[in-house]
């Protein structure tokens, strides 16, 4: 660092030339000729001290004129280095080990899914004292809440709230399609669902409460729809064979391959949405294909069937289900069914539903 090595080369000089002035004014250098004496130099070198308001004279020093009477200074004792000294620490008085007002440290839940934390909370709604409004567990007013809106390719976002039926059974109904489902631990649903009509009418019943929504849907004209629901655990499937495909090629669109939006905006195929909940008490369930009409992927037909594959836990059952279809102009087919499926000897094997459902006819641009 070029600072620090001027600086202490400008002290080494001042210090050879200190050293080499004090030896003058000691003598110990001799031929120099006459020299003021070290008191000499002092008294030149010190500045008068200036003092405001008065003006002192100080007295003047009688000064040998013998240099050899005069006094030879003491040469200086050599600085010892100052030990270190270790200090003991302050005598301060002890702290309280317990502040006289410490804050008590609350219970807290223990750290997880704030969902699943949440859900092992009980149930029964709390009243807030100020209004009489029935609350839940975490303050929010009890009532159930539905909203509607329009989302792409024609589907519907549905929110479904009620804080005070966490874990409920929720029937959701529109247009002849019914399916059901459960709020989360804080009594929310929130569902995408395919709208087979605008402006689209959806009911939302739990326990003995029911409300209703209503959705203008812009694009839904740009879409064929097919559904096939049912009740318990059928298990049934919705099948559709795009532009020819056969089983396992891309334009096989079933609930093992189902597509998105994305394709269907794009105009390249359909998509399958599958709705409601098996894992619930008395499930609803439904499939829906929806295909848009003005597509670029290919000309010709798209090829639909309902198939079941047959298991324990539906070998032998009656099965009730039904059809939706939408139409150009006019309302929503409707379809019952009513079937037995094979018995539990034919475990592993399909039954398959043909001309239930119209193939869809499709011309591209």
């Amino acid at each position: 660092m070029p600072n620090r090595r001027i600086i202490r080369l400008a002290s080494a000089a001042l210090m050879v030339g200190a050293g080499g002035m004090f030896a003058v004014n000691a003598g110990l250098v001799p031929g120099l000729g006459d020299q003021p004496s070290a008191s000499q130099s002092a008294e030149v070198a010190a500045p008068a001290p200036q003092i405001a308001a008065a003006s002192v004279t100080a007295p003047t020093p009688t000064v040998p004129t013998d240099r050899a009477a005069a006094p030879t200074p003491a040469m200086p004792e050599p600085i010892e280095t100052a030990a270190v000294v270790e200090t003991a620490p302050l005598d301060m008085p002890a702290l309280p080990s317990t502040p006289e007002f410490a804050p008590v440290q609350p219970d807290l839940p223990e750290t997880g899914n704030l969902s699943d934390r949440m859900s092992e909370t009980p149930d029964t709604p709390m009243t807030a004292p100020e209004d009489g409004q029935a609350v839940s567990q975490f303050g929010l007013p009890c009532g159930l809440s539905v909203t509607a809106s329009a989302a792409p390719a024609a589907m519907v976002a549905l929110d479904i709230m009620d804080p005070c039926q966490p874990n409920a059974r929720v029937l959701v109904g529109h247009s002849g399609l019914t399916i059901v489902e459960a709020t989360d631990g804080v009594g929310l649903l929130t569902l995408d669902i395919p709208a087979f009509e605008s402006p689209a009418f959806f009911t939302v019943q739990i326990g003995d409460t029911e409300e209703t929504a209503l959705v203008t849907i812009p694009d839904l004209t740009d879409y064929d729809r097919v559904a096939v629901a049912w009740e318990d655990t059928r298990d049934l499937e919705l099948h559709a064979m795009e532009f020819g495909a056969t089983y396992g090629e891309p334009g096989h669109i079933w609930q093992e391959n189902a597509g998105d939006l994305t394709r269907a905006i794009d105009g390249e195929g359909g998509f399958l949405t599958q709705l409601g909940s098996d894992e619930i008490a008395d499930p609803m369930m439904a499939q829906v294909y929806s295909f848009p009409r003005d597509t670029l992927a290919g000309r010709g037909a798209v090829r639909l069937s309902i198939e079941a594959p047959i298991n324990t836990r539906n070998c032998g059952e009656a099965t009730m289900a039904r059809t939706l279809e939408t139409a150009q102009d006019g309302p929503v087919e409707v379809t019952e069914l009513t079937f037995t499926l094979p018995e539990c000897d034919a475990v592993g094997d399909y039954l398959v539903l043909q001309n239930l459902l119209q193939d869809l006819r499709v011309a591209s641009n």
